[in-house]
């Protein structure tokens, strides 16, 4: 039987003031693709086209994310994380008692 790998730590991070940031407004499609998790993530935009008079409203995709198995299992604990406190933020604005708060 093969011999798991050990686990050792990761290099360290460093931030790059070079990555790009994308807006996203909607997910608008998911697959798997060779063992990899596909996103594609979409913006809505207006434009007017030459000689229109009205503008044009249209959903267009800016990115596809594709994640290995290890790195959407990390996306998918952060996104759960981050639901957790707001969840928790939600109850405590609430005044802690998990239900919404009553309109005034």
């Amino acid at each position: 039987m093969a011999k798991k790998p050990e686990t050792s730590n990761p290099p360290p991070l460093k931030d790059s003031p070079d990555a790009k940031e994308i807006f996203v407004s909607e997910v608008v499609g998911t697959g798997v693709i060779a063992g990899c998790i596909s996103v594609n993530l979409a913006c809505h935009r207006w434009t007017v086209p030459e000689g229109a008079s009205q503008p044009e409203f249209s959903r267009v995709v800016v990115a596809r994310l594709v994640l290995s198995g290890d790195a959407a299992n990390q996306l998918a604990q952060h996104l759960a994380s981050l639901a957790q406190q707001a969840k928790q933020a939600g109850a405590e604005k609430a005044g802690g008692n998990g239900k919404p708060a009553a309109k005034t």
